[in-house]
């Protein structure tokens, strides 16, 4: 840790500070593409966008996407951990509160292109290292009606940092618990042609993920190791005319915490695609793509005591899918600004699994489930500025979802083979979307929007047992889309230094998939479960709440934000088992806050803090194992050196906050990440 100590003697050593000039703060309006698929800023977009800029990104003590993410109103992933030591497929994103299990009900997007798992929805965020990264765009409320499945909840678009002229950025770190993440990014430029070429690797010991009191001799640290590769070549014809050829391999092995869970998982993606702009105005992009992973997961039972487990279940999810990233079409019209474009993905995937007895560890069954599916739509919307003040949208997506080719095979150990053929299941959806930006005063805007969206079940919810120690989840193969009808107000008022938006939501989702305890166990749990359950749709869910954001800059060097989050997420409706009826949607917290302050002196130190505050949610569907709430505080303090390079500190859990992240039937609670300090150095050259 010496390191750790010169670079906090060169972030407050010596110099004196410069007098800060007596200017007024400036509060840029960055642009955004993601809410209507165009350029535009945000302040004139009909929907409530939350950008991370470039400077947020490295006054940030997060270290990988989702942490950063966590001072957003709204973001929350399926369980409380990292993704630097949870489960990936623990790591399915929901926007306000739409996401009752671990698939997601947001869509995550690189440069337009999908990065959701294409076999069960989850996101591997530190398949995106931060160093690469010029802009997050988080838009919340219903996103279906242009951009097609899993934006239920919005979408969480990432931008890569553009390629302008020859150069390059580095960044090295290392911290507490043997943390080592080592970046590289180099750009060149030749003549119309654009390289952009980037390395990660990242490397932990972790930490024992249970509580103390429950820890037993089979609990380990949770450690990881991935190293990433991103490469992108552009050819630049005109300023009306670019194409990119974009490639992405990632590689992680884990360990879950203890001798026997492990998992890992190998993915690549290639994307082609361009730009045209015509003589008579119109636009038109495109880009199709192809990925491929193989995803394998080992899962144990272990004793009440914790010091001893048995391997209960062996995964290997091959899965591919292939797509076209929209065909779209823009072009104005005088006060009419007109967007049509198409998609399409296709999806193959299985769940490849040796089975044990949970009893005796003896081998028991081979089973291999999976099957193919196809989600195409087509989507239209028109932008309206009748007058500088009023901007009225009206956009409507169709969309069909087809699964097919399904099966089930299991070998039993006495090598007899059982088949069963699923019957095809297909939809076809359709997600109208109006919204209205009224700019009552030059310091008053007001966003109103209603909109329908839709989620197919994923072959992971159709066809995947899961298990969390000795808990565990069957799938269902007759499971039906998710369909989700709101509408949200927004009042957007600035005084001054002062910026406040007040958003009120109202969600219903019809369909919505929960994993439900069953009082009569499913066969595929197997023997010695304390808690069974299966992927199940609930009749209704009802999700309101309010979001609130503050945001104040008293002066150049000062930046101060607070946000709230209530939600009341429960279930209205459930035909299946009329107890779950009025019960809190499994991990989804009443209350969020989130409290940070910013000041910038590059002649002396930059510093960073964010407090944030997670209310009281629940584990299960029932609400009988409870998760308290918690703080977490965060710091980073930076400086500057030469004119190229940068020395930073920082600090997650400055105050060693231990908190739940999970709790199991038998009262195992899993915890979040202790204090964790990691300093650096970032070039830029």
């Amino acid at each position: 840790m010496k390191a750790l100590g010169l670079l906090a003697a060169l972030l407050l050593g010596a110099g004196a500070a410069a007098a800060e000039e007596a200017e007024p703060p400036t509060r840029l309006d960055p642009v955004v593409v993601t809410p209507g698929r165009m350029e535009q800023r945000a302040s004139d977009s009909p929907a409530s966008v939350t950008v991370i800029t470039r400077e947020d990104i490295e006054q940030s003590a997060s270290r990988t996407i989702d942490d950063l993410l966590r001072q957003v109103p709204g973001f929350s992933l399926f369980r409380r951990t990292s993704s630097v030591v949870g489960h990936p497929t623990t790591q399915g994103v929901s926007l306000r509160g739409i996401g009752p299990s671990g698939t997601s009900r947001a869509l995550v997007l690189l440069d337009g292109v999908p990065i959701n798992d294409p076999f069960g929805g989850w996101v591997y965020w530190n398949r995106v290292p931060l160093l690469g990264l010029e802009q997050i765009e988080v838009v919340r409320g219903g996103g279906s009606s242009v951009w097609g499945n899993y934006a239920l909840g919005g979408v969480i678009h990432l931008l890569s940092r553009p390629v302008t002229e020859r150069g390059g950025a580095f960044e090295a770190s290392y911290g507490s618990r043997d943390t080592a993440n080592l970046d590289l990014l180099l750009n060149e430029v030749h003549g119309p042609f654009r390289l952009s070429v980037e390395g990660n690797h990242f490397t932990t010991d972790g930490y024992k993920v249970v509580l103390p009191s429950r820890r037993g001799t089979i609990d380990v640290n949770a450690d990881s190791e991935h190293e990433t590769f991103n490469g992108r070549l552009e050819w630049v014809v005109s300023p009306d005319v670019s194409f990119f050829l974009r490639g992405n391999y990632y590689d992680e092995d884990r360990g879950n915490g203890t001798p026997l869970q492990v998992n890992d998982t190998s993915a690549g993606d290639l994307v082609a695609g361009g730009r045209v702009r015509t003589s008579d105005g119109s636009t038109w992009t495109f880009n199709i793509y192809g990925q491929d992973q193989a995803f394998r997961s080992t899962f144990s039972r272990q004793a009440d005591d914790r010091n001893s487990e048995i391997l209960v279940l062996d995964q290997t999810v091959p899965a591919a899918a292939a797509g076209g990233g929209a065909l779209q079409w823009s072009r104005l019209f005088g006060s009419h600004l007109v967007l049509a474009g198409a998609d399409v993905r296709w999806v193959e995937g299985e769940t490849d699994e040796n089975v044990f007895s949970g009893v005796t560890g003896i081998f028991q069954r081979r089973r291999v489930a999976g099957g193919e599916q196809l989600i195409t739509g087509a989507f239209l919307q028109d932008v309206f500025t009748p007058v500088p003040q009023w901007e009225l949208i009206g956009g409507l997506r169709a969309d069909y979802w087809l699964t097919y080719n399904a099966s089930r095979r299991d070998t039993l150990a006495s090598g007899v083979l059982l088949r069963k053929d699923f019957d095809d299941s297909d939809q076809l959806a359709v997600s109208p979307r109006l919204a209205a930006l009224w700019r009552a005063t030059p310091a008053t805007d007001l966003r109103a929007s209603v909109y329908q969206g839709f989620r197919a079940p994923t072959l992971n919810e159709l066809y995947r047992v899961f298990r969390v120690r000795n808990d565990v989840t069957a799938a269902n193969e007759k499971l039906r889309p998710e369909r989700l009808t709101g509408g949200e107000l927004s009042v957007h008022q600035r005084w001054g230094p002062l910026d406040a938006r007040v958003t009120g939501f109202w969600n219903d989702v019809e369909h919505l998939i929960a994993n439900v305890t069953l009082s009569t166990p499913h066969p595929d749990c197997g023997a010695g479960v304390t808690t069974c359950r299966q992927r199940q749709n609930l009749d209704l869910g009802r999700i309101r709440g309010v979001e609130t954001e503050l945001e104040l800059r008293p002066a150049r060097a000062w930046r101060l934000v607070a946000s709230h989050l209530y939600t009341d997420a429960r279930v209205v409706e459930a035909s299946q088992q009329r107890s779950l009826e009025g019960k809190r949607l499994a991990q989804v917290p009443e209350h969020t806050y989130t409290l940070g302050g910013r000041y910038q002196n590059p002649a002396w130190v930059n510093a960073s803090a964010t407090a944030r505050f997670v209310g009281r949610q629940f584990e299960d569907d029932l609400n009988t194992l409870p998760l308290g709430s918690f703080v977490v505080v965060d710091l980073t303090l930076s400086r500057p050196f030469a004119k190229w390079g940068e020395a930073f500190v920082g600090v997650e859990n400055l105050l060693d906050e231990t908190y739940a992240t999970g709790r199991t039937s038998e009262g195992v609670v899993s915890i979040g990440a202790p204090r964790l300090i990691h300093g650096g150095i970032r070039l830029s050259f």
